[in-house]
């Protein structure tokens, strides 16, 4: 069975590539993602990869990058980095305008259990 640090470094690299398939197998069915400050809260795989759609199209180049910090302990894996992407449009609380690039400072806790990620939250 994967540790968490591995499966939440297989889901960063899933997701800096595009791969959303690769990333909701990572998934549990029933995972809970929760971008804290900025309101948005899923629950279960399938709307979470509802919301990953919205953010590929509003951000078609979005990514984790200048990663600064890892630690894991037990089931749970926190990764400290920047989340980027240029704007398709204006997104409020993101970007002004289309052509804008947003970047958020983030701490990210991942929750694994069974080798898939049962929970998700950034804080930043």
């Amino acid at each position: 069975m994967a540790d968490a640090a591995s499966v939440a470094n297989a889901f960063v690299d899933a997701y800096n590539a595009g791969d959303d398939d690769a990333l909701l197998a990572l998934c549990a069915e029933n995972i809970e993602v929760v971008h804290h400050n900025r309101g948005v809260e899923v629950s279960g795989r399938e709307a979470f990869g509802g919301l990953l759609g919205a953010f590929k199209g509003a951000f078609p180049d979005k990514r984790f990058e200048n990663r600064r910090a890892e630690h894991s302990d037990g089931d749970t894996a926190v990764i400290a980095h920047t989340w980027t992407g240029t704007a398709a449009a204006a997104v409020p609380g993101f970007a002004e305008n289309a052509g804008d690039v947003a970047k958020l400072d983030l701490c990210t806790i991942y929750t694994v259990k069974d080798g898939l990620i049962v929970s998700y939250h950034d804080y930043g």
